[in-house]
């Protein structure tokens, strides 16, 4: 959930510091819940594959597919999501099949053996170069493997990171240029789907609550 590529200090401060509240919020509850029903939906899971988290935080979304799938190795670049993924691991009794690891996998060598899935929720948006990071995840995946991302539509205002000092990620993306980038990292059956909206807590200039809307775009290795 942190950026690559830069210094990393402001983000992982911003993530580390949010780590121990972030829960708190129900929106971000609900989103984890919710991109789980779409990707088990979408994905056929059968139960026994071998995932991998990038961004996973808090690791809620993974808790909430845990039954869907054989095993995830949830991943964070940022010490204190990583804290507070394990212990809502154990909390949830699944720590016999989900695993949590620090790692960057745009700087930090790649975790060992090979993985049927990857999923990542609106952590794409925080690594600068992203074709990077999914050359590197298809270079995880088995053959027949997939990919499957859930991100912000172009947000051109940036209002979704107002509040983030020293941000440069990415406001989003266009559907059609992530597509053609999941093409050009050697994906292929490329679909994207809407997926709902995002509600988020507001800062700077901007005021209240605003809805984001999300997409999730499924690549086969």
């Amino acid at each position: 959930m942190s950026p690559s590529g830069h210094d990393h200090s402001h983000d992982h401060a911003h993530f580390d510091a949010a780590a121990s509240t972030w829960d708190a919020d129900p929106a971000k509850l609900e989103r984890a819940r919710a991109t789980a029903v779409l990707l088990r939906d979408t994905l056929g899971l059968t139960g026994t594959e071998r995932v991998l988290e990038i961004g996973g935080g808090t690791g809620q979304l993974s808790i909430a597919l845990a039954d869907h799938v054989g095993s995830v190795l949830v991943t964070d670049a940022s010490p204190g999501m990583v804290d507070v993924a394990r212990s809502n691991i154990e909390s949830a009794g699944l720590a016999d099949r989900l695993t949590v690891e620090r790692l960057d996998l745009v700087t930090d060598p790649p975790p060992q053996g090979s993985f049927d899935g990857v999923w990542a929720q609106l952590a794409l948006h925080h690594v600068r170069d992203v074709g990077v990071l999914l050359q590197r995840v298809k270079a995880l995946l088995s053959p027949g493997g997939w990919v499957a991302v859930v991100e912000l539509d172009d947000d051109r205002a940036g209002a979704f990171h107002a509040n983030y000092e020293n941000f440069t990620g990415h406001d989003g993306f266009d559907r059609t240029s992530f597509a053609n980038l999941l093409r050009d990292s050697g994906f292929h059956d490329v679909s994207v789907v809407d997926a709902g909206s995002v509600e988020k807590e507001l800062g700077g200039d901007h005021q209240g609550r605003g809805t984001f809307a999300t997409f999730l775009a499924v690549g086969r290795a």
